[in-house]
């Protein structure tokens, strides 16, 4: 695994930081587009497009999948663009909750966020669907005192604190809805974690909104990411697809309500970033390349100041 010495741009507050970067894994087995990123115990879930799961070797780092599933949720308009484990586990299930953000703009599910229990019996994957949770869009939002967001919302868990952050802007993220970078505002909203007892379906509204942050927009297209102890690391852009949407992440801390780091990975990461996941004091950064340029999707390491 050859690494690289880089200088990110951090927050301007803080100096210009010396990181590690490297390859940790080229993925094989690619299906449909990579989407969401996820790791628990010695496995790497790597979602597609549609609903497939790929199974990976995390420890061995293998790049050849070692089993797949299709989530119950799957469909069409099931983009699976995040994947965060929980904190609860269903009763004879193999991993804590699987809440999966679809993130397709404009779908019946887009305020939805499935909650899937996935098993492994031998060498078989299978997930059901344990819970939806559903954002009653914002209904009110504005009138309480919060700021109401465009919708296609990533239902990010905090493990370490147990809230559910909803993350979304505004407006949508493009650049032909957002055309001025001071036209719109990343919004970050807790919740508490649902839990299986409340239901096959739990509405969430703005009677349960424990707190809300804003971040400047300072780098479009969101892709998705995770919430760690109370930082969001978010993944932007679409790497070398656009000189104007090159890969960066951010990390919101909800605390103070400020950027606490900013990595600019022009240079670095050419794919187009997807999902993120902290684990053992590193970043692990998903990516996804264009099927038929024949370019192996890649994950990242990058180690975290």
């Amino acid at each position: 695994m050859k690494k690289i010495l880089i200088l990110f741009l951090l927050a301007a507050a803080v100096p210009a930081t010396a990181q590690e970067i490297s390859v940790f894994m080229t993925k094989e087995g690619r299906g449909r587009a990579q989407q969401g990123l996820e790791i628990y115990g010695k496995y790497i879930f790597s979602c597609e497009d549609g609903g497939r799961v790929n199974i990976y070797n995390f420890k061995k780092a293998d790049p050849n999948p070692i089993g797949e599933f299709m989530l119950a949720s799957a469909g069409k308009d099931n983009h699976a663009n995040n994947a965060e484990f929980g904190v609860e586990k269903k009763k004879g299930a193999s991993f804590p909750l699987l809440y999966i953000s679809n993130g397709k703009v404009g779908s019946d599910i887009e305020w939805t966020c499935f909650v899937e229990s996935v098993t492994k019996k031998g060498s078989k994957w299978q997930s059901e669907i344990a819970q939806r949770i559903i954002l009653d869009r914002c209904d009110g939002w504005e009138e309480a005192g919060y700021t109401a967001i465009f919708g296609a919302p990533s239902w990010l868990i905090d493990r370490e604190r147990g809230f559910l952050w909803v993350f979304s802007a505004i407006k949508r993220t493009t650049p032909q809805i957002t055309k001025v970078f001071s036209d719109n505002l990343y919004v970050a909203t807790k919740f508490r974690i649902p839990k299986l007892s409340e239901g096959e379906v739990v509405h969430l509204g703005v009677k349960d909104i424990l707190d809300q942050k804003l971040f400047p927009f300072d780098i479009g297209f969101t892709q998705a990411g995770c919430c760690h102890d109370g930082v969001i690391w978010y993944a932007f852009g679409v790497g070398n697809r656009s000189k104007d949407r090159p890969a960066g992440i951010r990390a919101y801390n909800t605390d103070t309500g400020k950027i606490s780091v900013r990595y600019n990975l022009k240079e670095t990461v050419l794919q187009e970033p997807e999902d993120i996941v902290i684990r053992d004091g590193w970043l692990y950064l998903g990516t996804n390349t264009p099927s038929k340029s024949g370019i192996k999707p890649n994950i990242y390491k990058i180690s975290i100041p």
